[in-house]
């Protein structure tokens, strides 16, 4: 479904601006007055050219600010604040889009919608996970305690990512300085060193001729790799958007040596972290299994998850539906079944999130482990390849003269 960002006008001449999925313009218009706001403006949004950086930053801020805000709603509800006036003491700290956002929530909150179906409205700042939870507190009646819950597990998932992003900082920044390393050497050193070689008028070995083949294409020819590298990231980005190749992608990672261990172990991780926070809210398990399988956004995971989502709906036990898992260990299964026989579903799932959270560190050390010294060693190899063709010539030279 589109997503069209609006501005509007409500009831007291204030501007509420903000985003809606919606079939059509008009259609979204139509909403927008049953709101009680008169549309202004109504755009489709488009992906911008800003890529994959923009958009990953944009989701992260998105995701910290939405934590933020459930903690700050929960701290405000639990003082004994109503809700309208919860939202206008955050709506005044707030600028830019959310606050936009956050005064259509507010509009429809004070016509009678209910919070969590003001949110799913906004599902850019808003997802899933966080709607259910919110009316899962509407319904108990303990909506303090549902945002701390949230506010708890965002922030363990932001803590999460950043874990991941610290462990693998540092092969990247090597993989990125060697590079530059070897193209400084055979964009700079080596053709000065072959053009002396060249001049003494002798027969180069077959390594020295490749390595001057290779400089040579990258001085004269450096405008055609750049253009080749931008086609091929756009080439790869536009067909990861794909069902298909993005499947495909997402079964080769899990089967990659010592990347796929981390991959399933964090994948496994998410889940039983998505669905503790929802059981313990009181939502269903097959609810939860829905839910989570949109959160997490893994295609193999997610059939893996309407298996068992439709097991559970017809009576089923949940460990046939996952015999043939390629993600979840027979150990998560074994346990997941006791805790479905059992009703202790909840306390098996923060058993596991703990359990797998430690199991993520370990691998990912191991991980880590095996990804530098390799790097360093295929750096060392290149860089090895260019002094050894260098040299070669020189100590031909060398013993002629002696």
């Amino acid at each position: 479904m589109p997503v069209y960002a609006y501005k509007s006008v409500d009831a007291s001449g204030c501007e509420v601006c903000g985003t809606m999925a919606a079939d059509t313009a008009s259609l979204g218009r139509q909403m927008l007055r049953e709101r009680g706001l008169r549309p202004v403006q109504m755009a489709a949004e488009r992906s911008r050219t800003r890529g994959v950086v923009g958009g990953w930053f944009g989701r992260e801020r998105r995701a910290e600010r939405a934590a933020e805000l459930a903690r700050q709603l929960a701290l405000l509800l639990s003082t004994g604040v109503p809700l309208v006036e919860a939202l206008d003491v955050l709506i005044r700290q707030e600028k830019g889009r959310l606050e936009g956002v956050l005064r259509d929530v507010r509009a429809q909150v004070a016509g009678g919608t209910a919070l969590s179906d003001a949110l799913s409205g906004h599902s850019r700042w808003f997802e899933a996970v966080f709607c259910s939870a919110v009316k899962v507190g509407e319904a108990s009646g303990q909506m303090d305690g549902a945002l701390r819950e949230l506010a708890a597990y965002l922030q363990e998932r932001q803590t999460h990512r950043s874990r991941l992003r610290a462990a693998l900082a540092y092969p990247a920044l090597l993989a990125v300085v060697s590079t530059g390393v070897v193209l400084f050497l055979m964009t700079y050193v080596v053709p000065d060193l072959l053009a002396v070689l060249a001049a003494a008028g002798r027969t180069l070995p077959a390594s020295t001729v490749m390595l001057k083949a290779l400089s040579d294409f990258l001085i004269g020819e450096w405008q055609v790799l750049v253009l080749l590298g931008v086609t091929g990231a756009l080439a790869g980005a536009a067909a990861l958007r794909t069902r298909r190749v993005r499947r495909w992608a997402e079964c080769l990672s899990l089967r990659v040596p010592v990347f796929g261990v981390l991959a399933k172990k964090s994948l496994i991780a998410q889940f039983a972290q998505v669905m503790s926070l929802l059981l313990r809210s009181g939502v269903t398990f097959t609810d939860a299994v829905g839910l989570s399988r949109r959160a997490i956004g893994h295609l193999v995971l997610g059939e893996e998850l309407s298996l068992v989502e439709t097991a559970v709906r017809h009576g089923s036990d949940i460990a046939p539906a996952l015999r043939d898992s390629r993600v979840f260990t027979p150990l998560v299964i074994h346990m997941v079944n006791v805790g479905q026989q059992t009703g202790e579903l909840s306390a098996m799932f923060v058993e596991l999130k703990q359990g797998y959270e430690t199991e993520v560190r370990l691998a990912l050390g191991k991980f880590t482990a095996v990804l530098e010294p390799l790097l360093i060693l295929v750096m060392s190899g290149v860089v090895g390849f260019v002094v050894f063709a260098v040299m070669m010539p020189i100590l031909e030279v060398t013993r002629t003269i002696q």
